[in-house]
């Protein structure tokens, strides 16, 4: 799954719409094989409503908490983006009022952890491969150079704490970006949604197996809306990933001093 969400919004559709097609095709055609032989009045006789009905709730509930949980995580994902950024941006403003050479290290240390972030850190996080296990060491060698610093003036007393508590901010936010980079909808929850969806096929195909007409068009619409519902899953699936809708660096990237 996680090859498929790498690829282009389009790409994605294209995939999704075909599988779900051909698992349609693959039951209508089986279907009409059943219908030749006496046991295709048997399977008329299921009521469809008895098994449609929960089967359909199942898997629109199932649907609705991985959407909800998939959107909120895209809302999070370009927030701790946001909260990096403006930290970083505070840390470069406060320590203007700091001598030079303490100013141009806390410069330098961010410039190196947003270039590391771009060219380094977010294609880990794109392949799952992110972990709280790499610090940030740019960051805290900016924390490192504003601690060698002993202000006499209360102003760069100020400037410094506030630029250290900046940096303590831009590390929690990172923290939560890579922690978020890691989440995803499990096979085990895409697996549950197919076996739904493929029910719900052969139930509907079981209702109309004497009116073939009938049979592909309700069946047809049905795996269009499932279609439709899993690329809006996949594409918003990893806001961090390489493929479908993504959040970029594009912020942290502003931060760069000149």
């Amino acid at each position: 799954m996680r090859w498929i969400e790498s690829q282009s919004t389009p790409v994605i559709a294209l995939m999704v719409f075909g599988f779900c097609y051909v698992l349609t095709i693959a039951i209508l055609c089986l279907a009409a094989m059943l219908s030749r032989r006496a046991v295709a009045q048997d399977l008329k006789a299921v009521v469809p409503m008895t098994l449609t009905t929960p089967l359909g709730v199942m898997l629109g509930l199932l649907i609705a908490f991985l959407a909800s949980r998939v959107w909120t995580n895209v809302d999070r994902a370009s927030e701790y983006v946001g909260q990096e950024a403006g930290a970083l941006r505070a840390t470069v403003l406060l320590v203007d009022s700091l001598p030079p050479d303490i100013r141009a290290g806390v410069r330098q240390a961010v410039q190196k952890h947003i270039y590391f972030v771009e060219s380094e850190e977010w294609p880990a996080m794109a392949s799952g491969r992110a972990t709280l296990q790499s610090i940030g060491v740019d960051l805290a060698e900016a924390m490192t150079v504003l601690l060698s610093f002993a202000p006499e003036q209360s102003n760069q007393q100020l400037a410094q704490k506030r630029a250290l508590a900046a940096i303590e901010h831009a590390l929690e936010a990172r923290r939560n970006r890579v922690r978020l980079s890691q989440s995803e909808i499990p096979p085990i929850q895409w697996t549950v949604i197919i076996v739904l969806a493929t029910l719900i096929l052969v139930v509907l195909a079981m209702a109309h197996i004497d009116k073939p007409f009938a049979m592909a068009t309700t069946s047809f619409i049905f795996s269009t809306a499932l279609a439709v519902c899993m690329v809006l899953l996949i594409i918003y699936d990893r806001p961090f990933g390489s493929g479908g809708i993504t959040v970029s660096p594009s912020l942290l990237r502003a931060v760069v001093p000149n």
